[in-house]
């Protein structure tokens, strides 16, 4: 692994970076951390960019236990990701749809994360070939409108008058207070190691608070109303993941260069909201180029600087895939 922790970035405050008391953001990125957030849930999905389209075929290549795999299909087919197909008295299929197509983007982020931090001196272990430039590539995260590398140390957002809502009078959902990263499927996939460390809802959460500016652990409790046990498992987490660390004498968490390298992958969940889970009657923030114009990521070969789908795309396993 790449050292991670040797410079502290720092980044300009977000005009976001505390919620009015009663209020939450909006945030198309947390609803679709609500939906994809899980790590079982995005191997799922990776397989089915590898090829799976059975019940089976994704029990044998994932070793997921039957009913977690029945739970989380069950889920891809509520959120539209996921459609299923086939005549009666026929295996079924599950098949992405648009939307989940959509997702490729997020998970060649991941991958390009993966292959950069996590791979050590290795291989990365798989090579992608786009079909339309012939040519070998890797993922590059840029802004649409002028093609140049995020960076998210020059990020500025521009706030919406509609951004705030009123907190939901429910109770966030009870979720297991550890993360060990313990979910693995069969692959040693870049994606799957960043999912090892980033894996689930509150990881994710507790990355997007430190995103919004805060450093400290009082208030990542209050923006979160996160209990105080599971986000020390959190924060302790990504600080030996070398995602973050702790700056005692200022008596708060900072991103390292890793860190901070993760802001690509997650702003395009962001984008992936905004486009099919969010209401179409809210308003988002924008980002903002240094330059004064909006801007909005995007995913592309890093040989054309074209965005890149699917069905473009083949690839070279440099293990012995999964039968």
């Amino acid at each position: 692994m790449k050292s991670a922790a040797a410079v502290i970035v720092r980044y300009e405050t977000r005009a976001d970076k505390y919620s009015p008391k009663g209020f939450v953001r909006h945030s198309a990125q947390t609803e679709t951390i609500e939906i994809l957030a899980d790590t079982w849930t995005y191997l799922i999905i990776r397989e089915a960019f590898f090829g799976a389209r059975r019940f089976a075929e994704f029990q044998r290549k994932l070793g997921i236990p039957r009913a977690t795999l029945t739970k989380r299909l069950l889920r891809l087919e509520k959120n539209r990701i996921f459609k299923r197909v086939g005549e009666a008295g026929h295996h079924k299929q599950y098949r992405l749809t648009e939307r989940g197509m959509d997702v490729y983007p997020i998970t060649l982020g991941m991958m390009s994360f993966g292959d950069k931090w996590l791979c050590g001196d290795d291989t990365p272990p798989l090579a992608l070939f786009h079909k339309n430039c012939r040519s070998w590539f890797s993922a590059k995260i840029v802004w649409a409108e002028n093609g140049e590398l995020l960076d998210a140390q020059k990020i500025r957002v521009r706030i919406p008058a509609d951004y705030w809502t009123p907190r939901p009078k429910r109770t966030q959902r009870q979720r297991r207070s550890t993360w060990d990263g313990s979910v693995q499927g069969k692959r040693p996939c870049s994606v799957e190691r960043m999912l090892s460390i980033v894996g689930d809802r509150w990881t994710f959460l507790v990355l997007q608070e430190l995103f919004h500016g805060n450093h400290r652990f009082d208030d990542f409790m209050n923006n979160l109303e996160i209990g105080p046990g599971v986000l020390s498992g959190r924060l302790n987490n990504l600080i030996r993941a070398g995602f973050v660390e702790k700056n005692d004498a200022r008596g708060g968490y900072n991103l390292t260069k890793m860190g901070l390298d993760s802001y690509g992958p997650m702003i395009l969940m962001k984008v992936w909201g905004e486009k099919w889970v969010s209401r179409p009657d809210r308003s988002h923030f924008d980002f903002i180029h240094p330059s004064g114009i909006a801007v909005t990521p995007v995913a592309v070969c890093s040989c054309c600087g074209k965005p890149i789908h699917p069905r473009d795309v083949s690839y070279v396993c440099n293990y012995e895939p999964p039968r």
